[in-house]
């Protein structure tokens, strides 16, 4: 346990941002920021605009400026500006976030935010940090680290969200937002090459099909990665796989490909309707494991070889991957008057993913999985949002549904098939809501919020029953009366009270709200006897938060600070325990009661109308107040919390002759090592993030290229650490990207 000095700390540290914001607030210039007509700005200098979000679901959207909670917000000139690739290209950008791969299987996120998010790839592990695509929760956690190509807008909202999101996000909330056709033609297409002959090329063509009624688009991806880590391995292929692991080459090879639709309907000057469908598959190689020991001390979290010209594994055959997503938004925008409108989004979508890994990555059969995920789930959210009172009163309110069906099924491989395991369940899971947002402005200046939402879930599953190898049937899965039925309920109301105030050129806001996530389900638990597969008691959460966000120096510096403290009750978390018969036991279980607390700080300077320097910091600090009796060790780290985290870049716009311009971009970022394990037996190192670009525009502005390089200190990461192996990310990539846009 930590000190307890702990509480002591959260009000020293609170009296002291509440002081800090007085100050600045205090002395903000009085004028009126002048407004800069301009056209699109350059490089960095787009961080500087103006991003309206809708992560409060009011009549209309709002500058993030004046949204009163940690969000940060990133528009299409701003992803572009910054090289984001896909969501895991944010893991270092946004303070107190970590977007991450598992890795176990491709595609797989673990994104942790403030020091709560999962530790597993299985299915029914509710994710805590919620993703939505146009309105739709994600169910699962597969097929989530995805492409930003025509992406609107990202909202990274931090703490937990389940006024308006619900849906167990009690880390947070990624919202993504798509290109909507606006009736222009337009078209755009790009080419990205690396010298790890990974290829990318993407299109995307727009236009009106009914003149002032009917608008579409069109978007295709295609991702040819061929393999970045090297395999070393000299064993002789397994002619029975479709996906076999280059032997003596490269290993880790990907080919990801979707097409998007988008209709957008004017039926009349008061309705819109929205349909946008997407179909995507994946296949190729396995994740791509190796010796951790050979890299990093686990228990220390100390590197061994943090440099690594090439990472390198020793697999035998059987690592594949191949997997495959349908999804459908359907959006309904009325207007009733000029202050009211009603929205609806129905929703569905399916995976089916099979995966094959070899964990111990080497050329010995020790350790081989098989994961065979299949899921679908629909959604609806109805609701009404209007202004009232002269415009004193914004009201939100709505209804939410959300169900989903789970199957997994899991082949586990032990000491070359002297040991064989059948894991996995299926699950059928309802959730019921109703919600209620309000803000009052009391003043011009000073505003009340007030809100709730009521939640029921009720999850009815079944776990295979692996006791003593009691399901041995690899891949027929015939299991009969080897399973444990598990059913039980929830309800909770989560409420939420904040004020806020608006200097000239700031405004310090301050609330508290609940959090709820509903029981969880372990389909992986090998020993049921030993650690129940569930249903777990719901966890809850306190969180309170203070900050501030300014604009200063007339509209140059852009500052944001943010203090929070979350006090959770009956904490999930997914255990992984070294076990001699199963190699890696792991289970669901409410470990106790935890207290968070942290400080996050991000700035963007415009130095000259041709530099401009951004960054972030964040410092998090934890520590259980209770432990429950559960059989298991927990230390004081919590998984994938980093103490302090920081980053800082800089982009510099040069003009050429003729119009075109030029944008050279470094960053430099740095996160603390961090516990993998609840046991804190093994530990991520502290891993320092170099990126830089040089990029080239024409001076109509359609025509872009840009050479890019990530990781360039070329570290060695790893998704998560299994005894003493593990799922190794890219190191050094230098790449360069071509993009054109006809209009």
């Amino acid at each position: 346990m930590k000190s307890n000095n702990f509480r002591k700390n959260i009000l020293q540290t609170a009296i002291s941002i509440a002081l800090t914001s007085t100050f600045i607030s205090g002395s903000l210039l009085a004028e009126e920021i002048e407004t800069k007509e301009k056209t699109k700005a350059k490089g960095g200098a787009a961080l500087m605009e103006v991003i309206e979000v809708t992560s409060r679901k009011k009549y209309s959207a709002e500058p993030v400026q004046e949204t009163p909670l940690a969000v940060t917000a990133y528009g299409a000139d701003q992803l572009d500006a910054m090289n984001v690739s896909d969501l895991s290209d944010l893991s270092y950008a946004s303070p107190g976030a970590q977007f991450e791969e598992v890795g176990t299987f491709p595609g797989v996120q673990n994104f942790s935010f403030r020091g709560q998010g999962i530790n597993s790839s299985i299915p029914s592990v509710d994710p805590t940090v919620g993703t939505f695509v146009d309105g739709m929760f994600l169910g699962v956690t597969y097929g989530v680290v995805m492409d930003m190509f025509d992406m609107e807008s990202v909202e990274v909202l931090r703490g937990p969200q389940g006024l308006l999101f619900g849906r167990n996000v009690t880390g947070g909330a990624v919202s993504i937002r798509t290109k909507r056709p606006d009736g222009d033609f337009k078209a755009k297409v790009k080419f990205e090459g690396t010298i790890d002959e990974e290829y990318t090329l993407a299109g995307a063509v727009e236009g009106t099909l009914i003149e002032n009624k009917l608008y579409g688009k069109v978007v295709a991806y295609v991702n040819n990665d061929n393999g970045y880590f090297e395999n070393r391995s000299d064993g002789v292929p397994n002619e029975g796989k479709e996906y076999l692991v280059p032997f003596n080459g490269s290993t880790g090879a990907l080919d990801t490909s979707f097409v998007r639709g988008t209709l957008v309907l004017e039926a009349s000057d008061d309705l819109e309707l929205t349909l946008i469908t997407e179909s995507g598959s994946v296949d190729g190689d396995g994740g791509a494991w190796g010796d951790v020991l050979g890299i990093i001390d686990p228990a220390t979290g100390e590197y061994n070889d943090k440099e690594t010209n090439k990472f390198s594994m020793e697999p035998d055959a059987g690592s594949y991957t191949d997997g495959s997503w349908n999804q459908a938004i359907f959006e309904t925008n009325y207007q009733l008057d000029a202050t009211s409108s009603i929205t609806n989004i129905l929703a569905y979508r399916d995976i089916d993913f099979d995966s094959g890994t070899d964990l111990d990555g080497s050329k010995a059969s020790i350790f081989e999985i098989s994961g065979h995920t299949i899921q679908d789930q629909i959604s609806n959210e109805l609701r009404y949002a209007t202004t009232l009172m002269d415009g004193k009163l914004d009201l939100t309110t709505g209804l939410y549904y959300f169900h989903q069906n789970i199957e997994y099924r899991e082949d586990r491989m032990v000491a070359g098939g002297a040991v064989k395991i059948v894991l996995g369940g299926d699950m059928d899971h309802t959730s019921y809501g109703a919600f209620i947002s309000t803000d009052f402005h009391v003043t011009d200046k000073f505003s009340v919020s007030a809100g709730a939402r009521y939640t029921f879930e009720d999850k009815d599953a079944s776990v295979i029953d692996a006791t003593n190898g009691q399901c041995e049937d690899i891949g027929t899965y015939v299991c009969a009366g080897k399973w444990i039925d598990l059913e039980r309920d929830w309800e909770s109301v989560t409420p939420k009270l904040g004020v806020d105030y608006k200097f000239d050129d700031a405004m310090v806001y301050a609330f508290w709200t609940k959090g709820f996530r509903s029981g969880g389900v372990n389909f992986r638990n090998a020993k049921p006897d030993l650690y129940p597969p569930g249903p777990t008691d719901a966890e809850e959460q306190d969180t309170y938060e203070f900050g501030i966000k300014s604009d200063l120096l007339d509209g140059t510096l852009r500052l944001n600070a943010a203090y929070f403290f979350a006090d959770i009750t009956d904490k999930q978390s997914e255990i992984n325990v070294s076990d001699p018969d199963v190699v890696v036991l792991q289970a669901t279980l409410n470990a106790g009661d935890v207290e968070i607390q942290g400080i996050e700080v991000d700035f963007v300077a415009l130095v000259t109308d041709s530099l401009t320097i951004s960054g972030a910091f964040g410092w998090m600090d934890s520590e259980y107040t209770h432990l429950n009796d559960t059989g298991a060790v927990f230390g004081d780290d919590l998984p994938r919390l980093a103490p302090i985290s920081y980053s800082i870049q800089a982009s510099y716009a040069q003009d050429l002759d003729g119009g075109s311009y030029m944008i050279y971009q470094t960053g430099y970022a740095y996160r603390d090592k961090n516990a993998y394990s609840d046991d804190n037996s093994s530990y991520f190192p502290e891993s320092k993030q170099v990126t830089a670009k040089i990029e080239w525009n024409n001076s109509d502005g359609d025509l872009k290229v840009a050479l890019f390089g990530k990781n360039l200190l070329d570290e060695a990461r790893f998704g998560n650490i299994t005894v003493i192996w593990g799922p190794m990310q890219k190191g050094r990539e230098i790449g360069l990207e071509v993009s054109y846009l006809f209009e």
